[in-house]
């Protein structure tokens, strides 16, 4: 099987082919494969954070992430390196998307890349040509100079962190969830509030009720609306923190 390359970004219109060309200008081998794009929500690490770990958890040994999404005023790392899990190759700005994989997946080394300085697009002149040498079989180490694990960043993901919106609206968020069917629960988003009931199969609920849920990664619970779009009618934002309880509590 070819190894499989993932690349989560937010740069998503013409952008992505052109980091896409550049991996393929630069890489002597064909043994690979570049899956279709990992939309990010815009400039959002708390969201890159949980599709690099979704993604490290489906995918096959010796898969390459490259994320391409960077928020910050500072100008990160750029860094690339090795899980002890696994063997994914992680490759991307030091921003806090990989402090989650590490954490579970374990590092067997990290280098940082050697710096040319600022480059408009370092996703398309920097990151995807070195994406392109690792596929060709170079060695990470010849790439730059040792990095400490302990200086990779992580992000926030304390209770009630929202880590993914899906296209349904459908929200994911750190947490656990101990209910039966038909339990009521009070969720309070921001400064909305509303009530919830519990199902483990949303679908089955009528038209627009609200449902919480135990969702399909890592156990973390879910809200949604049914056959509608709970972010959007909830008015529920990145920002906010989600918490609750049950109703007879």
């Amino acid at each position: 099987m070819k190894r499989k390359v993932v690349i989560i970004t937010d740069c998503t219109d013409v952008a992505y082919l052109e980091i896409r060309g550049a991996i393929y200008s630069n890489a002597v081998s064909e043994d690979f494969e570049i899956e279709p794009v990992v939309r990010v929500d815009n400039f959002n690490i708390v969201n890159v954070s949980f599709l690099v770990r979704l993604i490290a958890d489906i995918y096959p040994d010796g898969t390459l992430i490259n994320v391409v999404v960077h928020p910050s005023k500072f100008r990160g790392e750029r860094i690339a390196g090795i899980t002890e899990k696994k063997r994914i190759i992680f490759e991307g700005t030091n921003t806090g998307a990989f402090g989650w994989l590490i954490k579970d997946f374990g590092c067997m080394e990290v280098y940082e890349l050697y710096d040319p300085g600022f480059v408009p697009f370092g996703g398309k002149y920097i990151h995807a040509p070195t994406v392109g040498h690792i596929l060709s079989g170079r060695p990470i180490k010849e790439l730059g100079t040792l990095f400490p694990t302990d200086r990779i960043r992580d992000v926030e993901r304390t209770e009630g962190t929202i880590l993914h919106i899906d296209n349904f609206g459908n929200i994911k968020f750190t947490g656990s969830l101990d209910g039966k069917q038909g339990d009521r629960y009070t969720v309070r988003a921001g400064t909305k509030k509303f009530t919830a009931v519990y199902c483990e199969r949303m679908m089955e609920k009528d038209d627009g009720e609200i449902v919480i849920y135990p969702g399909s990664s890592f156990s973390f619970p879910e809200i949604g609306v049914v056959r509608g779009n709970a972010a959007e009618e909830l008015g529920i934002k990145w920002s906010d923190k989600i918490y609750f309880i049950k109703a007879s509590e």
